[in-house]
């Protein structure tokens, strides 16, 4: 019976990794409690008769911690990308808004100063 038990705790850990459970939610994280449930049997059931089976859900677990720490991480420095880019936009924007102002008063001063050229009461000096 014990071969029969293991087998399908092993076959339970394998719908569960796939995603495919038929007992417990689609949604619902491995663990011995999940396993558990899914195969039929007790989590002491697991963790006394089946030593391996409990530390191997527990590799799961970890790897499935381990990528979620990654994935926080690499959030994080994206995140941290992205404010120093919109502050670096914000600043380019500044930017523009002074060099345009700047070149509107440029083009003022050129407008006027071609229109007292165009006067004829303004005597333009060469300097060599």
């Amino acid at each position: 019976m014990a071969n029969a038990t293991e087998k399908e705790i092993r076959n339970a850990l394998i719908r569960l990794k796939h995603g495919r459970p038929k007992v417990v939610d689609k949604k619902r994280k491995i663990s011995i409690s999940a396993l558990a449930e899914e195969a039929g049997v007790s989590d002491s059931t697991i963790h006394n008769r089946y030593p391996e089976v409990a530390a191997e859900v527990r590799e799961i677990i970890g790897k499935e911690h381990k990528t979620q720490r990654e994935k926080n991480e690499q959030l994080k420095s994206e995140k941290l990308k992205n404010k120093e880019l919109r502050e670096y936009i914000e600043q380019l924007e500044s930017d523009i808004r002074r060099l345009t102002s700047i070149n509107a008063t440029l083009n003022n001063e050129n407008a006027q100063l071609k229109a007292e050229m165009a006067s004829g009461k303004v005597v333009r000096i060469n300097q060599k």
